[in-house]
């Protein structure tokens, strides 16, 4: 049934049929799907992204940023966050090269995590044929059939709890792949778009354009929150996901 797996061997003790599809199920516990998609690429690339958004922010003429509020102008904030802001705008280069090489490790974490997810499938299936399997030798024991009930509705069991994760997980994946297109969309959409303006405004000394930089800089705001968003549902699925069950 499963060329060298001991779960093609029907058991007919007691013993053995509590044991029946625990190859499996270790199986699919070390491949550990869960832990390859981690939240911090994710995080950084956000982190990233703000940092660019600041610059770009900085690199506005002035009457295009957004004013301080009172707050921030008498307790000396708004000096501050300015000093920081012209800080990173002089480092855009810098600042672009650090965001694309956090996409750059979240593509390949998402990458890793799909990969994984796909190879737990097939194990998935032998806990299903194993609960099958099970079941179609309770009605020719009498001294185990209870155990061998047991033990079926334990496969199935476990094999519902991982496959219940594995979509969850899939759910967090495309979530992280948001986040890689919202990314897609500042850099190559937005962030050109907002240079050719910015540089046009700076070239007529702050002419109108039927689109600003500060109109390009506001929608990479709105990205930011977006992804944001995008994150925190991720977060809140990840909280949801079900624990395994153990054999």
């Amino acid at each position: 049934m499963w060329p060298d797996d001991d779960i093609d061997a029907m058991p007919g003790d007691a013993a053995g049929i509590s044991a029946y599809g625990d190859a499996v199920i270790a199986e699919l516990a070390a491949a550990d799907v869960a832990d390859t998609l981690d939240a911090a690429p994710a995080a950084a690339l956000v982190a990233r992204l703000r940092d660019l958004h600041i610059a770009m922010r900085a690199a506005l003429p002035a009457r295009g940023r957004p004013r301080a509020g009172l707050f921030a102008r008498l307790t000396g904030r708004d000096v501050i966050d300015q000093h920081e802001a012209e800080t990173l705008g002089a480092r855009m280069g810098v600042l672009l090269i650090d965001a694309d090489r956090a996409a750059a490790a979240l593509r390949a974490d998402i990458t890793a995590h799909r990969a994984r997810l796909a190879a737990s499938m097939p194990a998935l299936d032998r806990l299903d044929q194993a609960a099958a399997a099970l079941r179609e030798t309770i009605a020719y024991d009498d001294t185990h059939h209870d155990l061998r009930l047991r033990r079926a509705q334990h496969l199935d069991t476990v094999r519902a709890t991982h496959a219940l994760s594995a979509r969850q997980l899939q759910l967090i994946a495309e979530q992280h792949e948001a986040v890689l297109a919202h990314y897609r969309n500042v850099r190559d959409v937005l962030l050109p778009l907002w240079r050719q303006r910015a540089a046009g405004e700076r070239t007529t000394q702050g002419a109108a354009h039927a689109v600003t930089a500060a109109d390009i800089e506001a929608d990479v705001a709105h990205e930011l929150d977006a992804i944001t968003a995008t994150l925190a549902q991720g977060a809140f699925d990840r909280a949801d996901r079900p624990q395994e069950t153990d054999a």
